[in-house]
């Protein structure tokens, strides 16, 4: 179900060096509290992924990161809970009890690792790492979701995020409940009684609605891919097919700059940048999802442009609809969640 699986680009791993100038720009950025590491892809692959956990911290930033756990070792998840990592999020798609075809890796492993760093915590005595959970919700699992957040409260888990699934391949797209297939409605209810006891429960939209909101856009994030590429979201980071709503789509990969070349700043500040979150923020796309010309409209095709001038285009994100949902983190009560 990953994206991952689908990239037509190059992938590899960030020169350190790379890394250490990422961290340098930042300095720009006064306001700048987290340092996410995440991507749909798994951070902990990276050979010096421990010390770009070290040197993160060291410079006073919040650090988060979306893993799947399975590298995440004893000796790892002791050194992240000594050095008080603010937010892990982990993937698991189903309890250990029950199968499902299109989900990460096995939900043992998941749960494994959540066990370890609850235990982990409380013999440090420590607060952080605050753990939290994602989701995927398909046709195999929706029925789930209440039995899922009554077995994660009993961990000690502080989130949990349901989101949607993009179908990459048409045998995926029958696996989407956001189509009105599946009435949701007692399954958000009977999550919600079970849920609100134990930890923050995030949920994605699970039909298509008329407002847009960018998560990227608001909490002002920038993303910055393995060889320095600046995207505006995980969206644009790399080229890929996706389905919505049963229709194909290619969505390119967008890069403002490569931070190689410029700096952070001059990427964030410049022009094409600027004006392309003011035009996100503002929703001045055409909202190619429920167009009525969709299926005879050649822009729908891909990302590239669309009918109102704009590249790239956003008119078919489902994230800013927020029928997909990201780890990306806010400041909560607790701290960042």
């Amino acid at each position: 179900m990953c994206f991952k699986q689908y990239w037509e680009d190059e992938e590899g791993d960030m020169d350190y060096s790379l890394f250490l100038k990422i961290l340098n720009d930042a300095e720009d950025f006064p306001e700048l509290e987290m340092i996410y590491f995440g991507g749909i892809g798994e951070p902990t692959v990276h050979p010096r992924f421990m010390d770009m956990v070290r040197e993160v911290k060291k410079r006073g930033y919040a650090l988060g990161m979306s893993t799947n756990g399975f590298l995440l070792t004893d000796k790892v998840i002791k050194e992240l809970v000594e050095l008080e990592t603010d937010l892990i999020y982990i993937s698991l798609d189903t309890i250990p009890t029950q199968e499902t075809r299109i989900g990460h890796i096995m939900p043992s492993v998941a749960v494994d690792r959540i066990k370890k760093i609850v235990e982990e915590k409380k013999r440090q005595k420590k607060d952080f790492p605050h753990i939290g959970v994602e989701v995927v919700v398909t046709k195999e699992n929706y029925w789930q979701m209440a039995e899922i957040a009554d077995y994660l409260g009993e961990l000690g888990i502080d989130v949990l995020l349901f989101s949607n699934i993009i179908p990459i391949e048409k045998h995926q797209a029958d696996q989407i409940v956001y189509d009105g297939s599946v009435d949701m409605q007692s399954h958000i209810d009977e999550l919600h009684a079970k849920a609100y006891k134990h930890f923050l429960l995030k949920l994605p939209e699970f039909e298509l609605r008329t407002e847009r909101h960018c998560d990227f856009i608001e909490k002002k994030v920038a993303v910055v891919r393995w060889d320095g590429e600046v995207a505006p979201c995980y969206r644009f980071l790399h080229t890929y097919p996706e389905i919505i709503f049963g229709r194909e789509k290619k969505v390119y990969a967008y890069s403002f700059g490569n931070v190689k070349q410029k700096s952070l700043k001059e990427i964030w500040t410049s022009r094409d940048y600027t004006w392309f979150r003011f035009i996100v923020k503002n929703s001045i796309y055409p909202s190619c999802t429920d167009c009525q010309l969709a299926d005879s409209c050649s822009f729908v095709e891909d990302t590239n442009a669309d009918c109102w001038g704009n590249t790239p285009s956003c008119g078919d994100c489902l994230w800013a609809r927020r029928i997909v949902v990201c780890p990306i983190p806010e400041k909560g009560i607790k701290g960042f969640w």
